[in-house]
């Protein structure tokens, strides 16, 4: 779980609002050339309104290196052409050569140091969206140290580029700052905050976070599916068992993967009656596919809660999607178990007519279920089948002998009534 898995983290999108809308740079007559100046804002007019695919814009970039050509070196007039010029290419989506122009109005030292710290955020931006984080942050450290007041979301440019280079630790407080500033902190943000926690192996600090994002929003299912994962790997599966069930109960859980992890927890946490039930609700919502797996697992559950019954009955379901009579030996199992021998022997048939795994078992039980009927001939007769096969051949012949002696006995009860 990384951050990338958290926070959609693309700088290009979330400033490209900001950085393409042209920021007017303030001139004035008695700090910049005449010429210049007039230049300028005539340009500026022109790109006010302009689009990356208007030629005004292009007019203007044009313009701009003209000029640029005409200023003198080290001049202010050259700083704010500079400054201008890598506006003007960043509005034209050109982000690394508006990153040169705009190096290079501060390489000046004419510019105003308000006018300073503002361009080198804008570097530290065009760095992050073209993902050159570690650049970005060596202008956003010198620019947010000036700032007296800084607000959330500049609190929270800080903690994404911390975080893209690996700071998780750095990164934190950023977030938490502009968690506590914002009227109302976005999702995203939380989202951050916990994945700086996860890369730290803070891992309580980042189930907390989840569980106030779960109160936040709790329609949101990606947060109780993180909140579960982060109860797993702190190895508190009861935890995980509960945020995963408040979800389905809440219709949130639709992924498959999801609702089957929710359903091995049950089964791990020794309540198998709730595993059952859990698919039996999934299946007939269409969350999960009636198919061999599921209902497998559901038979099982039913088994472990000693709901015989209700797992022959998932069971049959299970043989209409089986090739094989695996399905019917188990019903054929549950049925020996509560010596319900007709019952085990109608499976037992109905298994024998499909391919099995261990035919002579099938054999054996079969012996086994006539033999307690008073079938003794045909308990025989299966008994024999079974013997021929290596893994029943001694369990068949013990069950030949007390088949027997059960014939022997059923005949003196008979012969003296």
């Amino acid at each position: 779980m990384h951050i990338s898995e958290w926070h959609s983290f693309n700088l290009c999108k979330l400033f490209l609002v900001s950085i393409l809308v042209f920021h007017p740079i303030p001139l004035s007559a008695d700090s910049v050339s005449t010429k210049t100046y007039r230049e300028l804002t005539e340009i500026q007019e022109l790109m006010s309104g302009a689009t990356n695919e208007n030629l005004g814009l292009k007019t203007a970039i044009d313009r701009l290196k003209l000029l640029l050509t005409e200023v003198a070196n080290g001049s202010l007039d050259e700083a704010l052409t500079l400054q201008t010029l890598g506006y003007a290419v960043m509005s034209d989506e050109n982000f690394e050569e508006a990153i040169t122009y705009l190096k290079r109005s501060l390489d000046t030292e004419k510019l105003p140091q308000n006018v300073v710290y503002n361009v080198g955020y804008m570097v530290a931006q065009l760095h992050a969206a073209l993902g050159q984080f570690q650049d970005a942050l060596v202008f956003a450290e010198k620019w947010f140290v000036q700032l007296e007041q800084p607000k959330a979301d500049q609190y929270i440019f800080m903690a994404n580029i911390h975080a893209q280079v690996k700071n998780h630790a750095q990164s934190i407080p950023y977030a938490e700052e502009a968690i506590s500033l914002a009227e109302k902190p976005k999702a995203t943000w939380f989202q951050l905050l916990a994945a700086n926690f996860f890369e730290l192996d803070r891992f309580g600090e980042a189930a907390l976070i989840l569980i106030d994002m779960t109160s936040l929003w709790p329609d949101n299912t990606a947060y109780w599916e993180q909140l579960a994962g982060v109860y797993m790997v702190m190895e508190k599966p009861q935890k995980a068992l509960a945020t995963l069930k408040i979800a389905f109960d809440l219709d949130l859980l639709e992924k498959e993967s999801s609702l089957k992890s929710l359903v091995q927890l049950a089964l791990m946490q020794g309540i198998p009656e709730t595993a059952a039930r859990l698919l039996e609700d999934a299946i007939a919502a269409e969350l999960l596919p009636l198919e061999e797996q599921y209902l497998d697992m559901q038979a099982q559950a039913w088994v472990m809660a000693r709901e015989s019954e209700k797992a022959v009955l998932t069971l049959k379901k299970l043989t209409e999607l089986q090739d094989g009579g695996e399905a019917w030996m188990r019903i054929a199992q549950i049925h020996v178990e509560n010596t319900e021998w007709s019952e085990a022997q109608a499976a037992i048939s109905n298994a024998l007519k499909k391919d099995l795994d261990s035919p002579g078992r099938a054999w054996l039980l079969l012996g086994i279920a006539q033999s307690e009927l008073g079938m003794f001939n045909n308990a025989r007769s299966a008994l024999r089948r079974a013997k021929a096969f290596e893994d029943t051949a001694r369990s068949a012949k013990a069950w030949m002998r007390y088949s027997e002696d059960m014939k022997r006995q059923a005949a003196w009860i008979t012969s003296n009534q």
